[in-house]
């Protein structure tokens, strides 16, 4: 009896420990890396959405690879290079566009993808028909999007004029495969 109870006990506190050490991993798990604004050399920059835009500002992620020099050498020469990902705040006005290079997939009373006539596809390019891509709202554009953003300069502060989402997700497939091709 005395040995059963001793068991459950190392086996309890051996949980305890362990649970403590998971939550500790979660408290110190490093933030992605912040880049400031005012470094950006460009007028645009392409990424991914990191959270949902505010009325001052949208948090993107930059894809960048990390130097060659930094892959461990137990990995071999051919190893592909590891990827890190940079946040980047960038704020917005009320004159900033945002926009959805293609419609937005809305779907008829039957369920179906609604196919675009002429007419709907102009009225979707909104109040400024000149500009690429059609209008949107900032509570379109959820993370994940993949976005280009112009950057334009007013009073020294630096600003994104217009916001295009080009893609749907960009999160990357897990095995880095192509899709397989269909057989005809």
């Amino acid at each position: 009896m005395y040995l059963k109870l001793c068991a459950f006990v190392l086996l309890c506190f051996t949980f305890i420990s362990f649970s403590a050490l998971a939550q500790d991993a979660k408290k110190n798990k490093t933030p992605v890396d912040r880049i400031d604004i005012s470094k950006i050399n460009s007028t645009t920059i392409m990424g991914k959405v990191a959270s949902e835009p505010t009325e001052k500002s949208i948090i993107i992620q930059i894809h960048s690879p990390k130097a060659i020099n930094n892959i461990p050498a137990k990995k071999g020469k051919n190893a592909p290079a590891e990827n890190d990902w940079k946040e980047l705040e960038v704020p917005i006005k009320e004159s900033t566009k945002f926009r959805f290079k293609e419609p937005i997939e809305a779907f008829d009373e039957k369920g179906n993808i609604k196919v675009y006539t002429p007419q709907d596809l102009k009225k979707l390019k909104g109040s400024n028909p000149n500009l690429p891509g059609f209008e949107a709202k900032p509570d379109n554009i959820i993370p994940g999007h993949l976005v280009t953003i112009s950057l334009a300069k007013q009073d020294n502060k630096i600003f994104a004029s217009m916001v295009m989402v080009t893609g749907k997700d960009g999160s990357a497939k897990p095995d880095n495969k192509p899709n397989p091709k269909k057989k005809n």
